[in-house]
């Protein structure tokens, strides 16, 4: 049986990720309605921006205050909403709801799946269309997905716009071809579960240690943070330091130095980055930071007024692996606890 035409839609979204697929849906000439959290909201000042009608998500009502007739020819769309639709709301669309969800579903079933996708390293995401179900959050069937890389290079911020960017066009591809889908069923026992991260978390998450932490651990958070406009930070000289741009040092010069001249904690200071040895023999680099009451300075700003010069000339000087023995003792290097 042929599945009916998608003219109307019914749009639930709130931030940054729901105003990429709402855009891009409506430049393609489809009847919207949205419905979003609060009038301070992206999704709301899009609406108002661009004259589309918009309401403001009630539990005990169905949108602009219709009766469920009205939708009977709607598709609804759940994008990064974060509130469970209600059951009524569902059944008064002969369409159905789906959810764009920004995850390899059923990975990172949840409220968060990008910063757990980022703090776990995950080289690959998706973005998936499933059913919206009631009483149900990322459980339904899977009706599309597609996967995307993950630049290693890719900030925080940059990874949510590029999501953001994604989930439109995996959305619009769902609208065009919603006639030939054939929905698979989840297999809950591949299902990892993605929580929202509370404020007392990500305060939590932010101090690190290289002592006990990895390089790449620390990264990881840092673009988790990232997307939070938060950065990990340190403590150096009992004063807090925040690391702006850092990122694993894979230069095999730079690792034997670091692995062989330095404890677990102490960094030196190397082609204009701070190289702090962090735990597993991992060396991490760290370009740009910011001292209590400052503003963001370089590595070699940080260096220079603030570490021992002679450490920063000898270090410089050491090209090659026959040079190792030139570096400065081991007590003039500088300490993170």
């Amino acid at each position: 049986m042929k599945q009916p035409s998608i003219k109307n839609i019914l749009f639930y979204g709130t931030d940054t990720l729901s105003t990429a697929v709402l855009s891009k849906v409506q430049k393609h000439g489809y009847n919207i309605s949205a419905v979003t959290k609060h009038p301070k909201s992206p999704v709301y000042k899009y609406c108002q921006r661009n004259g589309l009608p918009v309401d403001i998500f009630r539990k005990s009502e169905l949108p602009f205050g219709k009766s469920p007739s009205a939708y009977a020819e709607y598709l609804g769309i759940v994008a990064s909403f974060g509130h469970m639709i209600p059951s009524r709301v569902i059944r008064s669309t002969s369409l159905g709801f789906v959810n764009i969800h920004p995850s390899l579903i059923p990975k990172y079933q949840g409220a968060a799946p990008l910063p757990h996708t980022l703090l776990n390293g995950d080289k690959k995401y998706g973005v998936s269309v499933l059913e919206a179900l009631p009483r149900s959050f990322d459980e339904g069937r899977v009706l599309h997905q597609a996967q995307f890389d993950i630049p290693i290079t890719m900030c925080g911020s940059e990874f949510w716009d590029h999501t953001a960017n994604n989930m439109a066009d995996v959305t619009l591809e769902f609208l065009r071809n919603h006639s030939h889908i054939k929905p698979k069923t989840q297999d809950m026992s591949l299902s990892s579960p993605a929580p929202r991260i509370t404020k007392r978390q990500l305060k939590t998450l932010s101090r690190v240690c290289p002592h006990v932490q990895t390089a790449d651990q620390i990264f990881n958070i840092s673009r988790c943070l990232d997307i939070y406009n938060m950065s990990t930070v340190v403590s150096w000289q009992d004063k807090t330091m925040k690391l702006i741009s850092v990122a694993p040092v894979t230069n095999p010069l730079v690792r034997e130095l670091a692995r062989t001249r330095l404890r677990t904690g102490q960094f030196v200071f190397w082609e204009g980055l701070i190289v702090v040895k962090c735990a597993g023999d991992t060396v991490l680099g760290v370009s740009n930071m910011v001292l209590p009451f400052k503003a963001v300075i370089s590595a070699t700003q940080f260096y220079r007024d603030h570490c021992n010069n002679r450490v920063e000339k000898v270090f410089h000087m050491v090209y090659n692996s026959s040079d190792i023995d030139d570096i400065a003792p081991i007590e003039k290097i500088q300490t993170f606890r």
